[in-house]
Formats: C-alpha cells, sequence, structure tokens
C-alpha cells in the first residue's frame, strides 16, 4: 500500500471511529416503582371526604434518564393529582441520601382524581389536610429510588420521536369550556438500546385522568394505567405517561363512569401509542440542551393565601407573598419540550408549540410543581373560566410562564 493510500485509509478508520463514537454517546436507562398507599388514603379531587376503600390497580414512579456525554435530563411520571415544589425539594433531598442526583429531573403528574391527596384539599373536609404523611414519606423514598435506579442503568441508546392524531369520533377526549380549543395529538420519545430492545417510552396525550367519578373509592391510575400496561406488553420497556395543556378543561370524552370506560379511552391512546413508536424517526447522534427558569408569581387568591397561613397548603410554598416555581425547555435532536408548573390552559400550550422550531414539539404539564390552572390574560376575568380562576394562583402565572418560555425558545 502507497504511504497516500495508506493515510486515506487511516483517515477512513478514524472517521469511523468519531462516528461511531459520536453515535454511542447518548445513554439510557430506565426504572419503575409501585408508589400505591398501602392503607386507606383521602383520595384526591372531585370532591373532600374520599377515603379509598381498596385497589384496582397499582399506581407508578416510572423514570427515564437520558445523558448525552455532557447533559444529563430526566423525567419522571407519578401517578398522583400533583407534587407541590416542596414535595420536589424533599424529592431532590432524598435523592442525594441515597448518591444519586434528582436537579436535573423533571417530576410529573398524570393529574389523576383516583389517588391519594397529595396537595392537602381533600381531606375529611375543606378545613383538614387529605394528606398522609406516612405516606409521602414512603412515596418520597420510591421516586427517588426510581431516579437512583434509571441511573444506575444507563446503557448506550438511540432514541426515536412519533406522533399520532387522535380523531374526534374517537370520543377520548374533549374540552368541556370551548370545544374547540384542543390539542388531540399524541406524541412518543421511544428509546431502545443498541440491541434494538425498547428501554423506555414517554407518551404525551392531553386529557384528565377522572372516567371515574367522585362516587369510586378504589385507587387506580385510571387510563394511564391502561397505557402503561399495553405498551409495556407491546413495545416494550417502561412506559411513562404525561399530561398535556389540560387546563379549562380538556377531560375524557366519557359516556359513562366506569372501568369499561377506562379501558376503552385507554385502549385507544395505547394503540396511538403503539402505531406512533412503529414510525417513530430515529435520530442521528441527538444532543440534548436543557435550559430553565427560576420564576416569582405573586399569589393573588386570598384562598389559598388562607389554605398555607392554616397549613393545609405547605407554607414553604410562600415566599414575601410570591410563589416560587420553575420552567424548563429540553431540546433533544429534533425535539423540543416545554414544562409548565400546573394545569396550563390549551390556548398558551399552543402559544408554546406555535414558537417552536423542531419537527416534534411537547408540552408537558404539572411538571416540578402543582400550582393550578394557568390562565392566558385575556381568560382570566372571563365567566366561563370562574372555577378555573378560583383554583389559580393569579393572573399573572399565564403571562409570567408562557413569556419565560418563549423566551428560552429565543435563546
Amino acid at each position: 500500500m502507497t504511504q497516500t493510500g495508506f493515510i486515506a485509509s487511516s483517515v477512513i478508520a478514524l472517521t469511523l471511529l468519531n462516528v461511531n463514537s459520536s453515535l454511542a454517546l447518548l445513554q439510557a436507562g430506565a426504572s419503575s416503582q409501585i408508589i400505591t398507599p398501602s392503607n386507606p388514603t383521602y383520595l384526591a379531587g372531585l370532591r373532600n371526604n374520599r377515603l379509598s376503600q381498596g385497589v384496582h390497580d397499582d399506581l407508578f414512579a416510572r423514570c427515564l434518564i437520558l445523558d448525552d456525554g455532557k447533559t444529563q435530563v430526566g423525567f419522571v411520571s407519578t401517578d398522583l393529582i400533583g407534587l407541590t415544589s416542596t414535595d420536589i425539594t424533599e424529592i431532590r433531598n432524598r435523592a442525594k441520601l441515597i448518591g444519586s442526583s434528582a436537579e436535573n429531573v423533571i417530576i410529573t403528574a398524570t393529574h389523576q382524581h383516583s389517588g391519594p391527596d397529595t396537595i392537602g384539599l381533600w381531606g375529611k373536609s375543606e378545613y383538614y389536610s387529605g394528606v398522609d404523611l406516612n405516606y409521602t414519606d414512603f412515596l418520597y423514598n420510591q421516586i427517588a429510588s426510581a431516579i437512583k435506579e434509571a441511573r444506575d442503568s444507563l446503557e448506550p441508546a438511540e432514541i426515536s420521536f412519533g406522533s399520532s392524531q387522535i380523531k374526534e369520533s374517537d370520543q377520548v377526549s374533549r374540552n368541556a369550556r370551548e370545544p374547540n380549543l384542543i390539542d388531540r395529538k399524541l406524541g412518543i420519545i421511544k428509546v431502545d438500546n443498541n440491541h434494538g430492545k425498547t428501554i423506555a417510552t414517554i407518551v404525551n396525550f392531553t386529557a384528565h385522568p377522572e372516567i371515574m367519578w367522585s362516587e369510586n373509592l378504589l385507587l387506580t391510575a385510571e387510563y394511564p394505567g391502561v397505557v402503561y400496561r399495553e405498551c409495556d406488553e407491546k413495545i416494550g420497556g417502561i412506559t411513562l405517561f404525561i399530561n398535556g395543556a389540560l387546563g379549562g378543561m380538556i377531560t375524557t370524552d366519557n359516556q359513562f363512569n366506569t372501568f369499561e370506560e377506562v379501558e376503552r379511552i385507554g385502549g385507544i391512546i395505547a394503540q396511538k401509542a403503539i402505531e406512533a413508536a412503529k414510525s417513530a424517526e430515529k435520530q442521528v447522534n441527538p444532543k440534548i440542551q436543557h435550559s430553565f427558569e427560576l420564576l416569582e408569581i405573586p399569589l393573588e387568591n386570598q384562598h389559598f393565601h388562607t389554605l398555607i397561613g392554616s397549613g393545609i397548603l405547605p407554607k414553604e410554598m410562600l415566599i414575601n407573598d410570591n410563589i416560587h416555581t420553575e420552567v424548563h425547555l429540553i431540546e433533544i435532536g429534533n425535539a423540543q419540550i416545554a414544562t409548565f408548573p400546573g394545569e396550563v390552559l390549551p390556548k398558551l400550550g399552543f402559544r408554546i408549540k406555535n414558537n417552536m422550531t423542531s419537527d416534534y414539539n411537547f408540552i408537558f404539564g404539572l411538571a416540578n410543581n402543582e400550582l393550578g390552572y394557568i390562565l392566558a390574560t385575556e381568560d382570566y376575568e372571563k365567566k366561563l373560566y370562574k372555577y378555573e380562576k378560583s383554583m389559580s394562583i393569579g393572573s399573572q402565572i399565564g403571562p409570567i410562564t408562557t413569556n419565560a418560555l418563549v423566551e428560552l425558545l429565543r435563546k
């Protein structure tokens, strides 16, 4: 071989080595922990004094960690009504105690209405918190363990993105306030190891899990539980369900409050996710970028002031009449993920998606906080949204969170 040929061969070999190395940079790990209460608990949402009388199906904390060699991010989905920033701080502390970190992990709640009261608003009456401190101690440890186990199981991985559209005729979701203002797009993030085996799939869809109404006293993950079961079996790995812009009032389009309807709606969502996974677009050498903003938002809701003062809501939520919270923007390959700290209305969800420049766009709601409804400025005083206003910290949370995310997208 001539010297020129040797040099050319070496260049090709080094190029292939660099390409293979860069492709192998992405690593991923996933885990799952059961978070079902072992004792009767006050169920969150719908009305006070709903003490559970059994378990229909288990609740989970499911975690996916991604690492591109420079940036590590994580996602946790929990079958809960929501978690406050105080809960998130304690989970981060517990993760440190067991030799892990949750600082760059987005912890979300599916916002299902047949799980334990983790906020405090649904005890035996409005004057009593429904939070069981023994349960939250268990819960924090389980979530921290899920994060550590996912991080400890990191392995070379590939990531793909996909989407599917659920039709109005499928009778899965509806907007009870403004019927034509609804996002029925389902997005998936699928992560496989280098042998083609699925590590985890995130299913991102929008609808309150509230098929089982106030008469139900059984603990259940609701329709996300059906999504877990079907996708775990047919896609493989660990499935996370993360809700989107479900505020005001994106709910399920169910005919009856039965577990048969839970199976029907969950089954349709799962099937759409499975179809999207089959045609998902694999990312080549994806890089992760993670940015966030810490925010201070005035607490205008006097009822919430009273609840904090009485200890029903955590006093740590309020600092100098402001609520401290955060929004995140995560970019992975050809996808962008924006997070909101509560139940953002679809108008604001669309506003963020319209500012995104990627092919795959995700809104993750109830992320690292649950601050109630997040309304657009022009909707805050509308009679149509009287209930949402009563369950929102104030008129500024919509513009402050949305503007912060728009700025992150511009940067």
